[in-house]
């Protein structure tokens, strides 16, 4: 791409998408960004893309769905970061029948382990050690999940966020900037050995979800057990599938966490994360499925209400669950989904007491306490008396409830 002539950048799976002026070295940035989601350059014809980058003194200026009023981009990385997630989001909404997560994802031993998106969990530098662990990587941030459970690659190289901590093991600062792509003062993308980056297309079976947790003061990692409903909600968090109705993602997903181990990592050092996986991962992925009872129930009733605030309620107020709700079971744990709204609320097994009682007839929070206090005679009183003022309050504010 030289000079001033406008070119489109023509990509797999989405066709003619990208426009570029006066862009010299953004081609070859991007290229770089995503070596395994190939693109031609052509001349200018015909209908203006979704998207357009223009170069002009000191940046680049892009005007795509995303940001129809136009933004300034500093760098060419800059400008590739963009433009890829609105080439995501692109590819997305031309294939409707898929649904994009926010995870990083790896393969290991023929099958996918999903790392879903968690702020500041230290997930991309984890994808960067299991890389120099020598597993291939699949996706970094985003994984396109197919009917039938498997993951397919858009093939986009790993993004590490700088600086990197000067607490990372030497090996992982070694090997990151032995393998360093295309960087500036905020992002390094890492240009990873030939075939250790999944391609666009590539599909692999799932075989487990791991959930991140970065704790300073671990001196070691660990690797404990989660209920399938953790997994759950975290897909139904960190997917985006702007057509798709709640009822449509549910049972989409419902179907994986009955199946797909799911585990949480808590970890400091990247490294050490790494090889603990590679150790302990596969005899998860390879062992049977937990059964239910062998985690402690969720203590927070039903999922908070909009602004996430208690509303505990009086206890002589009578209150029947709603009948404009769609039910979901998943092993001890249920998900309702409020059907005028689409919003989706968890109960725990206590939960689950609650709602059913609910359902069944008018009830004031006195009567609900007075048969768990007779149910659960080892929680003392107090206790149930708080947590099922509080729970009503929860599904009031979720509309799952009304008062009669």
């Amino acid at each position: 791409m030289s000079g001033r002539l406008a070119c489109d950048l023509v990509v797999p799976g989405v066709g003619a998408a990208v426009r570029v002026a006066e862009c010299r070295v953004f081609a070859k940035v991007l290229q770089a960004a995503m070596p395994g989601w190939p693109f031609r350059v052509v001349e200018a014809d015909g209908s203006t893309p979704p998207v357009q980058l223009a170069g002009r003194a000191g940046g680049y200026r892009l005007v795509s769905p995303a940001f129809p009023d136009g933004l300034l981009l500093e760098s060419p990385v800059e400008a590739a970061c963009c433009v890829i997630a609105d080439l995501v989001e692109i590819f997305l909404d031309q294939h409707p029948g898929r649904v994009g997560l926010h995870c990083a994802s790896v393969e290991m031993n023929g099958r996918l382990v999903l790392f879903p998106e968690c702020h500041r969990s230290g997930k991309s530098l984890l994808t960067a050690a299991l890389a120099g662990a020598g597993l291939r990587i699949v996706g970094d941030d985003v994984l396109v999940l197919e009917d039938g459970g498997e993951g397919m690659a858009l093939g986009t190289a790993p993004r590490l966020r700088l600086p990197l901590p000067e607490s990372l093991d030497v090996a992982l600062h070694t090997y990151t900037a032995a393998y360093a792509g295309p960087e500036d003062d905020r992002y390094r993308y890492l240009a990873l050995p030939p075939g250790q980056l999944a391609e666009y297309g590539e599909r692999v079976p799932l075989g487990a979800m791991v959930l991140l947790e970065r704790d300073e003061h671990l001196t070691r990692p660990e690797l404990t057990l989660l209920a399938p409903g953790d997994g759950l909600t975290r897909l139904l968090r960190q997917h985006f599938a702007h057509d798709l109705s709640s009822d449509a993602l549910m049972a989409r997903f419902l179907p994986l966490m009955q199946s797909l181990p799911c585990r949480l990592l808590r970890y400091s050092e990247p490294l050490e994360a790494a090889r603990c996986l590679v150790d302990l991962l596969p005899g998860v992925m390879d062992g049977p499925r937990r059964k239910a009872g062998d985690v402690g129930t969720d203590q927070r009733g039903a999922e908070r209400g909009v602004d996430g605030v208690h509303r505990p309620v009086g206890v002589h107020d009578r209150w029947r669950a709603t009948t404009e709700v769609r039910e979901y079971a998943l092993e001890d744990e249920r998900f309702l989904i409020h059907q005028p709204s689409g919003a989706i609320h968890r109960l725990n097994a206590t939960g689950q007491l609650v709602w059913g009682l609910l359902r069944s007839e008018p009830m004031t929070a006195a009567e609900i306490i007075e048969l768990l206090v007779d149910h659960f005679d080892d929680v003392p009183a107090e206790r149930i008396d708080r947590d099922v003022r509080v729970l009503l309050g929860d599904i009031l504010a979720a509309r799952l409830i009304f008062r009669v």
